[in-house]
């Protein structure tokens, strides 16, 4: 089996979040704001908050147990700014406790606002995540399931994110308080829509830390069965093959695993027909690397992936070559892997029936570059 080279989830997803939310963020003070003047004034004071800036908040919140809307958006808008500011208010004891407490309040404003506090917060290191599971991990969960509040899903399962690709310590954490029951709920019942993909994205990263919190008997027997209920998206691509690297490949029984093979051919389909194999790069591995395993381990999948190109769902030597026309050369490569598997597990039967549909042996202009490695 070919190891995928993971990218760095945890940097990117970072990254783009403080982004966004520094962006929505403005977008909304902005509204709000009375003139250009005042409009200079408030954008310096949340672009440059120093460390002493965050202490002298933390403290005054802390001696008041209260933190109004400004106090908030500094405060999120520091945690953005610099790892040092975060490492400096927590280590103010008592000041995260007025944060949740604005969490868990009435105010719906401020209950957001904190909420952003708290996400930005986990942007720290490993040790802040864990501060903030202990006093508002339970909380987080809580609140995620409530899907009547959309807005308040996606901070606490960007939270959530945050907290669960800092270390494994923090993972633990939130893992005992009960947050893959709450995960598991949602992904049977959040409707198609961007929370089943943070979902999804939430689930991959759990699987980084291998079975420590997710063991092969619940992949197998509640998330492998659901995931595959889910319509075709990348997220959802991803965490199945996360899921079958986890328990090498091997599924509870032939109809799961066939049901693997027709969800691979599913995203594979677009592919084909908009012959744009650059804007399903990582759609095109994926696929191909779930499948040169299953048919090298089982018959029947081999037997429904023939299947598949015989009805003409599924040309892999037209894939190869739009690939190819394409200077796709990786991907290339990995659908040689997935030829040579064919052609070694089929039976003289059923690769007969194979090359009628896909000849594979006579029509592939193999990328130079491979045939010099």
């Amino acid at each position: 089996m070919i190891e995928c080279s993971e990218l760095p989830i945890r940097e990117i997803k970072r990254a783009e979040l403080q982004w966004e939310r520094r962006l929505h963020r403005k977008t909304g003070t902005d509204i709000n704001r009375a003139g250009l003047g005042q409009m200079l004034q408030e954008v310096r004071e949340v672009e440059n908050i120093s460390s002493q800036d965050i202490k002298g908040l933390a403290s005054r919140i802390k001696r008041r147990k209260h933190a109004d809307a400004n106090d908030l958006i500094k405060l999120s808008y520091g945690f953005q700014q610099s790892a040092e500011n975060i490492s400096e208010f927590v280590r103010i004891t008592g000041a995260i406790n007025v944060i949740v407490k604005e969490f868990t309040g009435n105010d719906s404003d401020l209950q957001q606002l904190a909420g952003e506090c708290l996400c930005n917060l986990t942007l720290g290191e490993e040790v802040c995540c864990e501060r903030v599971v202990t006093f508002a991990g339970t909380y987080l969960i809580t609140f995620l399931e409530n899907l009547n509040n959309r807005v308040l899903n996606n901070i606490c399962i960007w939270t959530l994110q945050n907290i669960i690709a800092s270390g494994p310590k923090a993972m633990k954490a939130i893992h005992s308080k009960g947050i893959v029951a709450s995960l598991q709920r949602l992904l049977a019942e959040a409707p198609d829509s961007e929370l089943l993909d943070e979902v999804l994205l939430t689930l991959e990263l759990m699987l980084d830390y291998e079975d420590s919190c997710l063991s092969k008997a619940f992949i197998l027997t509640r998330m492998l069965p659901e995931v595959l209920t889910k319509p075709c998206r990348l997220n959802g691509l991803k965490l199945l093959y996360k899921c079958l690297k986890l328990t090498n490949f091997e599924t509870l029984d032939n109809h799961i695993a066939q049901l693997v093979v027709d969800r691979c051919v599913e995203n594979l389909v677009p592919v084909a027909e908009k012959k744009d194999p650059s804007s399903y790069h990582v759609t095109i591995i994926l696929c191909v690397r779930i499948l040169a395993n299953l048919i090298a381990l089982s018959e029947s999948c081999l037997e429904k992936l023939i299947n598949e190109c015989v009805n003409g769902r599924i040309s892999f030597c037209d894939l190869f070559q739009f690939c190819s026309n394409d200077g796709q050369d990786r991907v290339c490569r990995e659908m040689l892997w997935l030829f040579g598997n064919i052609y070694k597990s089929a039976s003289k039967q059923q690769m007969n029936r194979f090359l009628e549909h896909d000849n594979f042996t006579k029509n592939l202009a193999v990328p130079r570059v491979l045939l010099l490695d």
